[in-house]
């Protein structure tokens, strides 16, 4: 139960309302949110009211506003300022209603003193204030553990309210209407005032106390404002507060950051485990290179005994037995050596990724990092010209351009592709904005990198059995790996693009950029697969990256026509690489669905 004691009269010509002062908890107890307007507050939210409310420095927010539904709201309201009608009980209106005789001390009115009195949260309707009564209500035990508050503390503080009273057949229509005047006819505050007179007023000693993003926001938004940072539009400093945003957009540039952290540290985790796995795989391979040699050697031995024993030896089975292990031995190193390699690529490539991501954890709160940074981005503008996107872009460019450079151009193009930059209005009012742009494109980069590029010859009966098998292991592997949600999808040029030797047309030089990667066919010794093969390996180096290429060769080729060695018929850059060699097309698929779970890391 709680006892409210205000004062009541006619507001606006006809709205009755209730206005006084009350303990937070007995509003929140006597009280519940509609679920029809009113939004359930998340418990990040809950967390913040409850620490601004225990922080202490100029801790205030407007009245509540609650919603009560009245019988006969006609007569009721005829009744309020009328001087026979006090000092009754007036729960045949307004069940544990009184107003009583005693009158405001002001000449012609009729305002009088009331109380309400309430044993449950079924009558009044949080109207607005919602979110500020939640934390109080039940089940919020967990909340305030987290918020390290004690309950107690601030259960009791006194907080302004008004009862606003209305027709009970027409209820949810009228506080539905009331909530949206009080919320969206106002003009919102932007925040870009509010942090000129946070900042330049220094109305806070205790900055972190306004959220974690302030402190640095605010010395950000210092430096912005000496200049140097005009060419990109958002930070152009004006003496017109309407004309100006580099404030918000400081503040909301640390917010996106910070925001990331906890991902970004997960990405660590991962990759560590990542790296971990490929060392051991590393120290494994290089155990089988070891016996593999000392094998090679013994057979060596072996040969050589065998020719100082015997003067006719090329002619003994033994001999050519012999031999051929060696041949064999020999193979197995080259594709050990090769497989060896990969490996090292792919831990340096890994080692890349953990060093971006600690630079990002290191530089993400860093003032003079951020400036670096939006310092680089400067030229990127001057390219955007007047297409040069809004906050949220300009939020999103300076993530990526900390995270990833590779992601940070992948992010431009895509942007430009789409148009994303031609949206120029101000979006200060929006806090999720650059959030949203990331995960849209986050999700669309993901789902390239599960595209797979095929580069081979085509047409010949050779390589379109070996596109399907392609295919066939490509079908496999989703299928064996459904419950991961990814699917690898292959992408064949040929059929909507004409490759030739002299030049590698748009079409195939945007997915070979954007795919995540290349299963390449050396089977045909094709001029434009080594083009393709060398523009992904320019690509990578340029990014500081590995190329991500999985080589295949078909031992029994029907384009090796003279019978050349392998090491001839490959090209010699590629001789050394990793390739899957086959004879029969099941050791292709079979082949193939293991290699794709190793570079998708099932």
């Amino acid at each position: 139960m709680a006892k409210l004691e205000g004062i009541i009269y006619k507001t606006f010509d006809h709205y009755v309302v209730l206005r006084g002062f009350a303990p937070i908890k007995d509003l929140a107890a006597i009280s519940h949110r509609p679920d029809s307007y009113q939004r359930n507050a998340d418990a990040t939210h809950k967390i913040e009211i409850i620490k601004f409310l225990d922080s202490g420095e100029y801790k205030y927010f407007p009245e509540i506003t609650l919603a009560c539904r009245v019988k006969d709201y006609v007569e009721f309201a005829s009744n309020i300022g009328v001087d026979s009608a006090v000092d009754r009980d007036d729960a045949r209106f307004v069940e544990g209603l009184r107003v009583l005789s005693e009158k405001l001390p002001y000449a012609g009115y009729r305002a009088r003193h009331a109380n309400l009195i309430k044993t449950t949260n079924k009558d009044l309707v949080r109207v607005d204030g919602n979110h500020r009564l939640e934390p109080f209500d039940n089940g919020n035990e967990k909340i305030w553990e987290i918020a390290k508050v004690e309950k107690t503390a601030l259960e009791n503080l006194i907080v302004p309210y008004t009862v606003i009273f209305s027709e009970e057949e027409f209820g949810d229509k009228f506080e539905a209407g009331i909530f949206h005047n009080i919320n969206f006819r106002q003009l919102p505050l932007r925040e870009e005032a509010s942090l000129k007179i946070i900042n330049e007023l220094n109305a806070f000693d205790e900055k972190e106390n306004l959220g974690a993003a302030y402190p640095l926001a605010l010395k950000l938004i210092d430096s912005v404002r000496q200049g140097g940072y005009g060419q990109i539009p958002w930070l152009k400093v004006n003496t017109d507060i309407d004309k100006c945003y580099y404030r918000t957009v400081c503040l909301r540039i640390v917010q996106l950051l910070l925001s990331r952290k906890e991902r970004i540290q997960a990405l660590l985790a991962k990759t560590h485990i990542e790296n971990n796995t490929l060392e051991q795989e590393l120290k494994d391979k290089q155990n089988l290179i070891d016996s593999t040699k000392k094998e090679i050697r013994r057979k060596a031995e072996e040969v050589e005994k065998i020719e100082v024993d015997n003067p006719d030896f090329a002619r003994m089975s033994q001999y050519k037995a012999v031999i051929k292990d060696l041949e064999k031995l020999n193979y197995e190193q080259d594709k050990l050596t090769g497989e060896h390699m990969s490996l090292l690529h792919q831990i340096e490539h890994v080692n890349s990724r953990v060093d971006a991501l600690k630079r990002y954890l290191k530089k993400c709160d860093d003032k003079d990092a951020i400036l670096s940074e939006l310092s680089s981005l400067i030229p990127v503008y001057k390219d955007l010209g007047e297409n040069y996107g809004n906050i949220a872009y300009l939020c999103a460019l300076v993530y990526y351009s900390l995270l990833d450079k590779g992601q940070l151009y992948a992010f431009i193009n895509w942007s430009k592709l789409n148009g994303i930059n031609k949206i120029t209005q101000p979006d200060d009012l929006s806090k999720d904005a650059s959030m949203n742009i990331i995960t849209m494109f986050d999700q669309i980069h993901q789902a390239q990198k599960n595209e797979i590029f095929i580069s081979m010859q085509f047409g010949d009966s050779q390589s379109e059995l070996i596109f399907e098998k392609i295919v066939r292991a490509i079908e496999q592997f989703n299928s064996k790996h459904k419950d991961i949600n990814l699917r690898a999808t292959p992408i064949r040029i040929d059929r909507n693009v004409e490759s030739n030797v002299f030049s590698i047309p748009d079409r195939i030089r945007d997915a070979i950029r954007s795919c995540g990667l290349i299963i390449a066919d050396l089977s045909s010794a094709n001029i434009n697969v080594y083009h393709e093969i060398g523009y992904a390996m320019g690509i990578a180096e340029s990014h500081n990256m590995i190329p991500n290429i999985i080589l295949l060769y078909k031992e029994n080729t029907d384009h090796n026509k003279e019978n050349k060695d392998v090491d001839k018929f490959i090209g010699f850059n590629l001789r050394n690489l990793s390739q899957l060699r086959f004879k029969e097309h099941d050791q292709l698929v079979e082949g193939l669905v293991k290699r794709l779970e190793k570079h998708y890391g099932v």
